[in-house]
């Protein structure tokens, strides 16, 4: 008998319930800190942990998944690091987040959601 590539239909609903592919090494952002407020145009100072030795490059995003800005590519691929980046001028409001990503897509974090407004100074 003939093997193809199709699946068999009895696998077809297992598919359907199969955990999206999550990256293979986990990232921590641990700065800036949760619900803390960053004024556009301002710097800001982000540090992470990363297990996967590979290099990074840094998003902004917002609401967790829409890109809005890269702010850094080619970050060290030290196990621990930091740097500090200039906020763009972006609209105010909550939501914001860091996000560091392998260039391969591998590896991925974010940071806890921070908000963008005036100084609160």
């Amino acid at each position: 008998m003939r093997r193809t590539g199709f699946l068999s239909l009895a696998a077809a609903p297992l598919l359907a319930f199969a955990p999206l592919g999550a990256p293979a090494q986990a990232l921590t952002v641990t700065a800036p800190a949760a619900n803390s407020v960053h004024a556009s145009g301002s710097s800001m100072f982000v540090t992470w942990d990363n297990p996967s030795g590979k290099q990074l490059d840094m998003w902004l995003v917002r609401n967790n998944d829409a890109r809005v800005v890269q702010l850094a590519s080619r970050l060290t691929a030290a196990p621990r690091s930091e740097t500090s980046t200039v906020l763009p001028n972006v609209p105010d409001g909550s939501g914001y987040a860091i996000e560091l990503v392998s260039r391969d897509g591998d590896a991925r974090g974010l940071s806890p959601a921070f908000s963008v407004g005036p100084d609160p100074r």
